[in-house]
């Protein structure tokens, strides 16, 4: 096989789809400035994009399908020649505008390179899917069981299972459903370097259009006003992100740090905040903009990530951020540390359920057992953050995940202990309250404690995020 011999976007994103099995090489919305697209037209660019993102989301479901018309279980297949059977069988089952002849000629060519009885073997299961695939699918997928739904939407089990148990069969559905659309492209402009005007005008010149986040009709959304939605060219090649006036940012995740933020009346120049697990440092350019005159402490531990941060918040002119490369949970036994901060935000490490549509792999990488194994340690981290918090002071907690051993129980297990202040039956008053974060967003109030903001895929059309918000009152 020569690649000349097969079509650049299904050759590109072959190479992709090996290198995420091999190495693990995550994929997510920003990578459509991967090496393999570098070469492409922008058409085919888009297409390799969206080849990959589908294949990869559908995998449970393309395997169960080319499983029925083989003997073999493409799990076991060399990854070659496995990953062209999904890619091809992705375009079969799910894309009318590619001709089947070429989706099926092009994974034969790919798979030459293992002899002829291999390539004969891809060619006959895939004109099998060709002819017969789609009602397959359809009869796999008719029943109610977790199974069924599982390969409906391509999920794990385990996930579709948890996600009925703890959501209900409709909003569990919808929600996967989302998972398997294409993940809105949303930049926050950065009010360090530019205006949303300058912003939107500078991408225009790079041929992005870009419209304000918010109802149909483009207007600013309160929430998130600096929220930007876009289309066109891979955003990473344009100016406006080398320049650092935007940076990409989920409309969740803007949330998130404009509910820390706006904890407290703001005294300029006397305020101190710290940004926990802040790398990459999206949260924390934000909290710089919109914390003008505070000291900004921005805090992770891992060099790789330290050093992303760093490079992260130069390039957004986030300039007199003081980073430290450091253990959260040993910062909290820090005497030197404790009540210190007026403003803390930690946006813990979860399991990124929240995330699946723009982050594909994760569904299948993820585990049964992450979910407690985070819980435990996001609970460690809310106790060693909340040590940080002055008097008077708000903790801001979040995670782009939607389970509730993630979230709410966080949350409550903490307000349980009530650490440093009257827990139950103590005869103290309580040291921590929550603020009503329902009140100020009525659209986004957590239906199990309506003091919390949850945000749906579904429902919002961005990043699942759960938001609390603790004031430390004694």
């Amino acid at each position: 096989m020569t690649q000349a011999t097969v079509a650049p976007a299904r050759g590109a994103a072959l190479n992709v789809l090996l290198g995420e099995a091999r190495n693990r090489a995550p994929f997510d919305v920003t990578s459509a400035t991967a090496a393999e697209f570098g070469p492409l037209a922008a058409r085919d660019r888009a297409l390799a994009y969206e080849l990959v993102m589908g294949t990869i989301k559908r995998r449970n479901s393309l395997d169960r399908v080319i499983a029925a018309f083989s003997d073999a279980v493409p799990s076991r297949l060399p990854a070659d020649v496995r990953e062209a059977l999904r890619l091809a069988a992705f375009q079969l089952l799910y894309l009318d505008r590619v001709p089947a002849h070429a989706a099926v000629f092009d994974a034969v060519e790919q798979a030459k390179g293992h002899g002829r009885r291999t390539a004969a073997f891809v060619n006959a299961v895939l004109r099998k899917v060709a002819g017969d695939g789609r009602a397959e699918l359809s009869r796999l997928t008719a029943a109610e069981t977790t199974e069924a739904l599982a390969l409906r939407h391509s999920h794990p089990e385990w996930l579709v299972a948890l996600w009925v148990a703890e959501l209900g069969r409709e909003t569990a559905e919808a929600l996967m459903a989302a998972d398997n659309r294409p993940a809105q492209r949303c930049v926050r402009v950065n009010r360090l370097r530019a205006t949303p005007a300058q912003a939107r005008a500078s991408l225009a010149g790079d041929g992005i259009a870009a419209r304000a986040a918010g109802d149909a009709r483009g207007e600013v959304s309160p929430d998130t006003p600096d929220a930007l939605l876009l289309e066109g060219p891979p955003l990473e090649t344009s100016s406006a992100f080398g320049e650092g006036l935007v940076t990409p940012q989920s409309r969740g995740s803007q949330l998130a740090a404009a509910i820390a933020a706006g904890a407290l009346e703001q005294a300029a120049g006397r305020g101190r905040a710290a940004d926990l697990c802040a790398a990459p440092g999206g949260k924390t350019s934000q909290l710089a903009a919109l914390l003008a005159g505070w000291r900004l402490l921005a805090v992770d531990d891992e060099p790789g990530r330290v050093a992303a941060l760093r490079a992260n918040l130069a390039r957004l002119g986030a300039i007199d951020v003081e980073v430290v490369e450091r253990d959260v949970l040993a910062m909290g036994d820090d005497a030197a540390q404790q009540k210190r901060y007026d403003v803390v935000l930690l946006d813990a490490p979860c399991s990124g359920l929240g995330t699946l549509a723009s982050r594909p792999d994760v569904r299948w990488r993820r585990r049964p057992g992450d979910v407690g194994r985070l819980a435990v340690l996001q609970g460690r981290l809310l106790t060693a953050a909340a040590a940080l918090v002055a008097p008077g002071g708000a903790l801001t907690y979040s995670v782009c995940t939607l389970t509730r051993a993630e979230t709410l129980e966080v949350v409550e297990r903490f307000l349980a202990r009530d650490p440093g202040g009257g827990g139950p039956g103590s005869g103290r008053p309580a040291a921590w309250a929550l603020d009503d974060l329902g009140a100020a967003y009525p659209a986004l109030r957590h239906p199990g404690n309506a003091a919390f903001v949850q945000t749906l895929p579904s429902r919002d059309d961005t990043t699942g995020f759960f938001i609390a918000r603790l004031r430390r009152v004694a």
